[in-house]
C-alpha cells in the first residue's frame, strides 16, 4: 500500500443457524464462492426467489462443514490468516489500522472479533501474534513497547473499561484533539507479554458485566474499541534513538443495529437501541461522504470521532456478519448494502516512522493549529458576509475547540515527553499500579475464571449469554459479608444496584462440615430458589440466589455437585422461578400462565 489511497478491505461471514432460527424452520438464503481474486456472496429473496450477487474481498462460510454448494468452510484460523495477520503486519510497519465488525444483533460479530476460549477470534490471535514477533526478535538495537486501552461507547458516553467504575466521569470521557486525531484520556496499560493483554480483556469483560448487572440485567449494549498502541525504537550504538515506528491498532466490536419497533423494546433497551442506531447511522454517513469524496461530519457521534484518524489515514478492514436465515433477509440485505458502500471508500495510509519523535510531534501540532485557524478564518468570512446563523454557530464551536485544542496539545506534548523518557522499570511500575487498582475495582469479584475456582463461589446470571457467568465471587472460609458500600464497615462483596442495602446478607462457608449458608439481613431482599430466605438457609450446588432487584447468581460448590441440583440454571430459569413461587402462594399453577405473563410477573415481583 502506498500513500495514494487504497480501498477499504471488506469481508463477509455467514454463521450457522441459531436456536430461534431453527425453531422457526428458517431456510438458508445465502451461499458463497471464492474466486482467484476476491469472492462472491449470493442472497436469495425468500418471497420472490430472486438471487442477488455481491462481490467482496473475502466471503467466509462458517455455516456448515458438510453442506455442499455454499462455499468452503472457514474456521477462526482461516479468518485470522486472511484478515488478522495482514492487519497486524500493516500495524507493525507503522500504519494505523482499524478493523471493525458490522451487522445486526446476534449475527456473529463478537464471535469473529473475540471468539470463545477454545476458538479465539481475530483480536486475541492478533495480539498473540504481535508478542510472538517481538519474542522472535534477536536484534538488540530494537526496543518494543505495547500498551492497551479498552473503551465502550454506551448511549454516547465514552467509558473506560480498564478503570474502576467509581472513577468514571458522570457524562463519560470527552474526546480531545491530538496530532494523532481524537483520543480519550483513559487507562493505557503497559503489556510485556500476551497474558497481560488477556488479563486486560478479562477485566474489561468483568467490568462491563458489573455495570450491566447493576444497571439492568436485561440489556447493556455498547460499541467496544480495543486499542493496541505499538512502538518500536531503534537505537544507535551510542544509545541515541535513530528511528521510531508508532502505530495504533483499533479493533472495534460494534453493537448490533436494532429494530426498535419490535415487541418489548422499551425503557432502557429503547434508549440503548436508539443510541446504537444513531452512531451506526453517523458511521454510515461518514463512509458515504468518504466514498463520494466529500467532507464527512465525524462529530455526529463519539464513535466516528474516535475512529476519525483511522478512517482518514490508515488501513481499514471491515468484516460484515450475516445470519443465513430467511427470516433475517431484510437485515442481511441491509448489511450487504452497507458493506458494498464501504468498499467504494479509498483511504490514504501513511507510515508513522520518524527519526526525531519530538520534532515530528511539534510539526504535526503546528499543522493542526494552522488547519484549525484556516477553518476559523473561512467561517468568519461566511458568517460576517452573509449572516448565516449556522456558520456563526459553527464558528463559535471552532473557536471553543481552538482554545481547548491548545490546552490539549500542550498536555499531549507533556505526556509524550514522559513516555519517551519512561524506561522499562517505570513501565513495569505503572503496570503494577494498574493491576493493583483493578484487583480492588470489581467489588469482591475474582479475576480468576470459573474453571480455576476450587472454593465455593457465586456466578452471575445474565440474559446475554456472553455476560453470563463471567463474574466469579468467591466465599471466604467462615463468613463473607454482602451489601452496599459502607466506609465504616466495608462488605466483602459490594453491590450497588436497586434493592441492595447495607449489611444485606451474610454468606457462610463451614469448611469442616462441607456446607454453605446464607442469612438475609434486616429488610433485605434475598431469595433462594425464588423464595425469600428465612433465617439461616443452606445453599447447594446450582441453587439460585437473588440479591436485591437485579443481582441473580448461580451458587457453585466444587466437589459437592452431587448434593445439589443436576441442572445448571440460566437467568430465565431463575427469573421464572420467582413467578412460579408467587403463583403457587396465590393458589394458582405456574403452568396456567403464558411465558410472557410469567416474565412480567417476575419483573413486577423484583
Amino acid at each position: 500500500m502506498g500513500d495514494e489511497g487504497e480501498s477499504v478491505q471488506v469481508a463477509v461471514r455467514m454463521r450457522c443457524f441459531n436456536k430461534r432460527e431453527m425453531d422457526a424452520a428458517s431456510k438458508r438464503i445465502i451461499r458463497m464462492e471464492r474466486l482467484l481474486k476476491g469472492s462472491n456472496t449470493f442472497i436469495t429473496n425468500p418471497e420472490s426467489g430472486e438471487e442477488r450477487k455481491f462481490n467482496f474481498d473475502y466471503s467466509f462460510q462458517t455455516h456448515s462443514e458438510t453442506e455442499r454448494g455454499i462455499g468452503d468452510f472457514a474456521s477462526q484460523e482461516t479468518v485470522f490468516e486472511d484478515l488478522g495477520r495482514p492487519v497486524m503486519n500493516s500495524s507493525l510497519e507503522g500504519r494505523n489500522v482499524c478493523l471493525f465488525a458490522y451487522g445486526q444483533t446476534g449475527a456473529g460479530k463478537s464471535f469473529s472479533m473475540l471468539g470463545k476460549p477454545d476458538q479465539p477470534g481475530i483480536i486475541p490471535r492478533t495480539c498473540n501474534a504481535i508478542f510472538d514477533m517481538i519474542d522472535s526478535n534477536t536484534d538488540k538495537s530494537y526496543e518494543f513497547a505495547v500498551d492497551i486501552q479498552v473503551v465502550e461507547i454506551y448511549c454516547e458516553m465514552v467509558n473506560d473499561l480498564l478503570a474502576d467504575r467509581k472513577t468514571w466521569p458522570q457524562n463519560g470521557h470527552k474526546p480531545r484533539l491530538t496530532d494523532k486525531g481524537y483520543v480519550v484520556d483513559t487507562v493505557r496499560k503497559p503489556c510485556f507479554a500476551y497474558p497481560d493483554i488477556e488479563s486486560a480483556f478479562t477485566f474489561a469483560d468483568k467490568n462491563r458485566s458489573v455495570g450491566s448487572h447493576a444497571l439492568n440485567p436485561e440489556s447493556s449494549r455498547a460499541h467496544t474499541i480495543y486499542t493496541i498502541n505499538y512502538e518500536r525504537k531503534k537505537r544507535h550504538e551510542s544509545g541515541k534513538v535513530v528511528e521510531t515506528v508508532f502505530a495504533r491498532l483499533n479493533l472495534v466490536d460494534l453493537a448490533g443495529s436494532e429494530r426498535t419497533d419490535s415487541a418489548g423494546t422499551t425503557g432502557q433497551m429503547l434508549k440503548e437501541g436508539n443510541a446504537i442506531n444513531l452512531s451506526l447511522t453517523a458511521l454510515g454517513g461518514c463512509i458515504k461522504a468518504l466514498s463520494e469524496h466529500k467532507k464527512p461530519n465525524f462529530r455526529d457521534s463519539k464513535l466516528t470521532l474516535l475512529l476519525q484518524a483511522s478512517m482518514t489515514n490508515g488501513k481499514v478492514v471491515m468484516i460484515a456478519a450475516l445470519s443465513p436465515a430467511s427470516l433475517c433477509f431484510e437485515e442481511s440485505m441491509s448489511t450487504l448494502r452497507f458493506a458494498e458502500r464501504i468498499k467504494m471508500v479509498k483511504i490514504k495510509a501513511s507510515k508513522n516512522v520518524t527519526a526525531d519523535p519530538v520534532a515530528e510531534m511539534k510539526k504535526a501540532m503546528e499543522g493542526m493549529r494552522e488547519q484549525l485557524q484556516a477553518e476559523i478564518d473561512r467561517l468568519r468570512r461566511v458568517a460576517t458576509g452573509g449572516g448565516d446563523p449556522d456558520a456563526m454557530e459553527e464558528l463559535q464551536t471552532r473557536l471553543k475547540e481552538q482554545a481547548e485544542g491548545a490546552e490539549s496539545m500542550k498536555a499531549e506534548f507533556e505526556r509524550k515527553m514522559r513516555e519517551l523518557e519512561e524506561g522499562a522499570a517505570e513501565r513495569q511500575k505503572r503496570a503494577a499500579e494498574i493491576n493493583s487498582m483493578q484487583s480492588h475495582a470489581l467489588g469482591g469479584a475474582s479475576l480468576l475464571s470459573k474453571e480455576a475456582m476450587t472454593d465455593p463461589h457465586l456466578l452471575n446470571l445474565h440474559e446475554d449469554p456472553r455476560l453470563a457467568e463471567t463474574l466469579v465471587y468467591p466465599l471466604k472460609k467462615g463468613e463473607t459479608t454482602v451489601g452496599r458500600m459502607n466506609k465504616d464497615k466495608p462488605p466483602d462483596l459490594e453491590f450497588g444496584g436497586m434493592g441492595i442495602v447495607k449489611n444485606h446478607a451474610v454468606l457462610e462457608w463451614d469448611e469442616a462440615a462441607g456446607r454453605c449458608y446464607v442469612t438475609a439481613g434486616p429488610r433485605s431482599r434475598t431469595l433462594v430458589n425464588g423464595r425469600q430466605a428465612e433465617g439461616r438457609t443452606e445453599l447447594k450446588h446450582n441453587f439460585r440466589l437473588w440479591l436485591g432487584n437485579n443481582y441473580a447468581f448461580k451458587f457453585a460448590f466444587p466437589g459437592h455437585e452431587a448434593d445439589g441440583d443436576e441442572t445448571a440454571p440460566d437467568y430465565f430459569a431463575a427469573e421464572e422461578e420467582i413467578a412460579e413461587n408467587a403463583s403457587f402462594e396465590m393458589g394458582g399453577a405456574s403452568g396456567d400462565l403464558p411465558h410472557t405473563l410469567n416474565h412480567k410477573l417476575s419483573e413486577a415481583l423484583k
